[in-house]
């Protein structure tokens, strides 16, 4: 299984509390560690005990894939000098080309000053000049020496985009890459939801991507995760509930067994896991969908914005001091913004498969938007969920993962081929001990991809093999 390194410990005390069940469902624990355990990241230091953050057992295991979207990764970086641009409009243009969902924003998106005539202006006020939220406009709020301007805004079903601009009164220190992608770890604290449903979880997945444009700036493209936004789960996290405490039950086992940090206690929490997994995956037909409108309102409250300091060596005593924040620099304040939000559908086409095999493993859907590729998954009873996606684009290469998701079945479509796309469920355990790697995929040469596709057909639970539009602009949406 699955060991844990020291970032992650960031968290594991926000799982830990008295919560209620995540509406999220538990195979989706898996998807949350894809970014460290495909490779896309680097690690340092892994836990002694590998599931002592499951304090709270089956309640909190799908909440991982919410809260653990952060790219762990380690190096320095300088910032990037670039050019003086307008606060309000052209950053996405800026920005477009440098983040894992890449392509063209800037020809569809809509500024924020132009929606209500607001006009955004990054200049000091009276709030800036006493440390606090400025009110003063709409877009642009300023907290502890750091002003956040919201700046333009697209949006499909799937999710919301919005460029934001960090402008702080001091240089900001140094700060860690990703590995893959070398923008800044930079991560924000906040709530929020959207105004048609007023039920749902207010927590919001606060990754973003983006680059520092000089000392003082950082821009970032923030995504808002839409799909996820407009289900219901009440009926689910009762039934799903249900079922985790029937499986102790059975078991004949209490939290307290799972939170046994021994052998023992991890085979147990190991048992516990995998029957969930065998059930959970046929539960998700109590999540019901929330009908979109074509406008609505977007709330954000930023509480904290943080950034990993560069070269940052993980201690205990730091972890014991400081939790969540050891080794990361912020700023605090309330920064509060409602973005008002037109969806555009135009370029977005959904197939509608509920394909299922012998074994009741298959695809619900697929929707693909000029961005993204999502594909969600379909579980009869009694199958296995405990799976692991990958897709290949029309050349065989592997597609990459959305880094500002937590979730393995949604891929960034970039500039690839994907006229014809191969989605493959593998199982979890064997596709992260024995499948994954360099040695597998990502080699230079056609023959190794080949390899790497056979080998995927060989040990695929599922293998579906789509067929699209390749131009995203006429793709028209069907039902």
């Amino acid at each position: 299984m699955m060991t844990l390194n020291y970032n992650e410990k960031d968290f594991q005390k926000k799982l830990q509390k008295d919560i209620e069940m995540p509406e999220i469902v538990h195979e989706h624990i898996n998807q949350a560690y894809r970014l460290i355990e495909n490779n896309a990241v680097l690690q340092k230091k892994a836990s002694k005990d590998p599931y002592h953050w499951m304090k709270s057992g089956g309640r909190i295991a799908g909440g991982m894939a919410a809260v653990l979207a952060v790219g762990f990764v380690f190096c320095a970086i300088n910032p990037v000098m670039a050019k003086n641009i307008p606060v309000v409009g052209g950053l996405f243009e800026i920005l477009q080309d440098n983040v894992s969902f890449f392509g063209d924003f800037s020809d569809h998106a809509t500024t924020l000053e132009a929606v209500d005539g607001t006009k955004t202006d990054s200049s000091e006020t009276d709030g800036a000049k006493n440390g606090n939220a400025n009110s003063g406009a709409a877009y642009t709020k300023t907290a502890d020496g750091l002003t956040i301007t919201c700046s333009e805004v697209y949006a499909n079903s799937q999710a919301v985009y919005i460029t934001m601009q960090f402008k702080s009164d001091k240089p900001f220190p140094e700060t860690s890459t990703r590995a893959e992608s070398g923008t800044p770890v930079i991560d924000l604290d906040m709530t929020g939801g959207v105004d048609f449903d007023s039920e749902a979880s207010p927590v919001i997945d606060g990754q973003v991507e983006g680059q520092f444009l000089d000392d003082n700036t950082y821009a970032c493209i923030f995504r808002y995760d839409l799909a996820q936004a407009a289900k219901d789960y009440t009926e689910y996290n009762e039934k799903y509930n249900e079922m985790t405490q029937q499986v102790m039950d059975e078991m004949g086992i209490t939290q307290a067994d799972l939170d046994d940090q021994t052998d023992e206690g991890y085979a147990l929490l190991e048992e516990f896991i995998n029957k969930v997994s065998e059930r959970g995956g046929a539960y998700q037909k109590y999540i019901k969908d929330i009908e979109i409108p074509d406008t609505f309102n977007l709330h954000l409250d930023i509480s904290k914005v943080r950034g990993l300091e560069a070269d940052y060596e993980w201690s205990e005593a730091d972890d014991e001091n400081y939790g969540r924040d050891a080794g990361y620099y912020k700023y605090e304040g309330d920064w509060s913004f409602d973005i008002p939000v037109t969806v555009d559908d135009s370029r977005t086409e959904v197939l509608e498969l509920n394909d299922t095999n012998d074994a009741g493993i298959g695809l619900k859907s697929v929707i693909r938007s000029p961005y993204e590729l999502t594909v969600n998954e379909l579980y009869k009873e009694g199958s296995n969920s405990d799976c692991f996606m990958v897709a290949l684009d029309a050349n065989g290469n592997t597609l990459p993962y959305n880094e500002s998701t937590g979730n393995c079945n949604n891929f960034a479509i970039q500039d690839r081929d994907i006229s014809t796309v191969d989605i493959y469920f593998l199982d979890y355990i064997q596709y992260m001990d024995e499948l994954k790697g360099q040695q597998n995929f990502n080699n230079p040469t056609k023959e190794d991809g080949q390899k790497w596709k056979k080998l995927l057909e060989e040990n695929a639970k599922y293998h579906k093999t789509l067929h699209f539009d390749n131009d995203s602009e006429t793709v028209q949406k069907t039902k």
